[in-house]
């Protein structure tokens, strides 16, 4: 594409390009390609994990974020309580939110399902 702008001189001074409207769309059209290149880039480059809508949906609708992770993963809660070493029992309670647990026992299930801490509290 060839640009055809008109240049606006002021003490012989370019101060302002005025360009054909259907340029100016291309030229747009062009940087938003651009940009959408560049976020696509961006997100390669990282490499924090993605969770599918379902599973933050679940999550804000008040699902246990316990549960969402461990159904996420695949694991039962006997699977998990075998990881963990805690009865099933224990992961039932606190999938339930009858028991808060420890500050331990969460860290551990949290790198058991690959997670923050916080990301479980």
């Amino acid at each position: 594409m060839k640009i055809h702008p008109q240049i606006i001189l002021q003490n012989k001074i370019p101060v302002f390009a005025i360009l054909p409207y259907e340029e100016y769309e291309s030229i747009l059209e062009k940087l938003e390609d651009i940009a959408d290149i560049e976020i696509i880039q961006a997100s390669k480059m990282d490499k924090h994990e993605r969770f599918p809508l379902s599973l933050i949906e679940d999550i804000a609708s008040g699902k246990n974020r316990i549960k969402a992770y461990r159904e996420y993963r695949g694991l039962s809660q006997n699977a998990l309580a075998e990881k963990v070493k805690i009865s099933k029992q224990y992961v039932s309670q606190l999938e339930n939110e009858e028991r808060k647990g420890t500050l331990t026992i969460l860290r551990k299930i949290a790198k058991i399902l690959a997670v923050e801490l916080d990301d479980l509290v």
